[in-house]
């Protein structure tokens, strides 16, 4: 018999390991500004420090680093699990990152800049959704520590991070400026992109970009009240909302310019 069986365990303990990371907990709340931090300090030192102009290469570097944090969140499935889990198949939102920085990184032309507005917009958006509200990225542990056991939410985090500091760089390195006139199509290819998510969930029954069950979203309750279509139209609501936000301060420097020849032409009559 084990002479430690009828120790109790000290409370304060016990509820610490019951106790499961929240949203804007301690866990999530480091995380995050550990990240913030990180993209700050590599872009000033990118911009204001060494005054890097070799763009086109940082960002085929930025790219093949979030390449490799998607493969290291495979490798470590395959050694742990020995499988490939379902849900791992890259179809959810911030998945788009994979295919839309590499065109932007190494091609050139009609192509790049068709893709160029979404893998800013996309990059920025999704990147710092996940980072503001990473409901299903937090893992099961309390804190960081011990490592092992976070190795993917780690992972997580840098991915979402490296989303974020690939749009921002393609803004301070002036690759791309935002414009309204992009947003129709960068909403289009984003519909685009959630018909596949829908495919990929009708096979596989999975939850890509929340279009199935809706886990771990916000809004799932109007899937759960209203139904599928209801909750259809208000994502779709809420896509338009969110990816308008990249170009609103477009939109407010064209109605800030326009306004002083509205004035001046007052004046001349």
């Amino acid at each position: 018999m084990d002479v430690t069986e009828d120790i109790p365990m000290p409370i304060d303990r016990f509820v610490y390991q019951m106790e499961a990371p929240v949203v804007f907990g301690p866990k999530h709340i480091a995380g995050s500004v550990v990240i913030a931090v990180m993209i700050a300090v590599l872009l000033l030192i990118l911009f204001v420090v060494v005054k890097n102009k070799k763009h086109s290469l940082t960002l085929k570097i930025v790219t093949l680093f979030l390449l490799g944090l998607e493969l290291a969140k495979y490798s470590h499935a395959l050694i742990t699990d020995g499988s490939f889990p379902v849900h791992y198949i890259p179809m959810q939102l911030c998945s788009f990152s994979l295919y839309l920085m590499p065109i932007v990184s190494f091609t050139k032309g009609k192509v790049r800049a068709f893709f160029l507005p979404t893998a800013f917009a996309v990059g920025l958006l999704a990147g710092l959704i996940v980072l503001l509200y990473p409901a299903t990225v937090l893992g099961g542990e309390y804190g960081w520590l011990p490592f092992v056991p976070n190795i993917v939410p780690v992972i997580s985090f840098l991915y979402h991070g490296t989303m974020v500091f690939f749009s921002l760089y393609l803004l301070f390195s002036r690759n791309y400026r935002p414009t309204i006139a992009d947003f129709p199509k960068t909403y289009a290819t984003l519909i685009g992109f959630a018909v596949l998510a829908m495919i990929t969930n009708a096979i596989f029954g999975t939850d890509m970009m929340f279009l199935n069950t809706g886990a771990g979203n916000p809004f799932q309750f109007v899937l759960l009240e209203n139904g599928r279509l209801a909750y259809y139209g208000v994502m779709l609501l809420l896509a338009a909302v969110l990816l308008i936000l990249p170009f609103l301060p477009s939109i407010l420097a064209s109605l800030i310019s326009s306004k002083p020849k509205t004035v001046v032409s007052r004046q001349k009559n």
